[in-house]
């Protein structure tokens, strides 16, 4: 199996399970963190934002998994989310102090993920296969 393959498979998996949570039963991930849903919009903000959001990007995974046409592009996007994530997450830890230690557990995974996405590029791009691709 190929490097981008696994990241990509890897990253649709976990990305999928947490928006599938976030869209189906949000409370569940809130819970542990402390934060609780108290309104319709709440809930739509996390359903949406969180849950819809990364079921797409888990889509996009898969297709870029499965399908060389796609594996630049997912590849960017995945490295792009991520860094985004592990940036806000740093950010926060500065302004806002330290999170619930599973927290930090995510910030390593999604700067891991970062770099296995930066990586898998790299080695992309010495392919001339999936240099022309998208």
């Amino acid at each position: 199996m190929s490097l981008h393959k696994m990241v990509l498979g890897s990253a649709s998996l976990g990305v999928a399970v947490i928006g599938l949570i976030y869209l189906l039963a949000p409370h569940l991930l809130l819970d542990v963190y402390g934060v609780d849903i108290q309104s319709p919009s709440e809930a739509n903000i996390f359903r949406s934002g969180s849950g819809s959001l990364y079921v797409a990007l888990a889509i996009l995974f898969c297709l870029g998994a499965s399908h060389t046409r796609y594996t630049r592009t997912s590849l960017v996007t995945l490295f792009t989310f991520m860094s985004g994530l592990a940036a806000g997450r740093l950010v926060s830890i500065v302004a806002d102090g330290w999170p619930h230690p599973l927290l930090i557990a995510v910030l390593v995974v999604e700067a891991s993920y970062a770099g296995a996405a930066a990586y898998a590029l790299r080695v992309a791009d010495s392919s001339p296969q999936l240099r022309e691709t998208a």
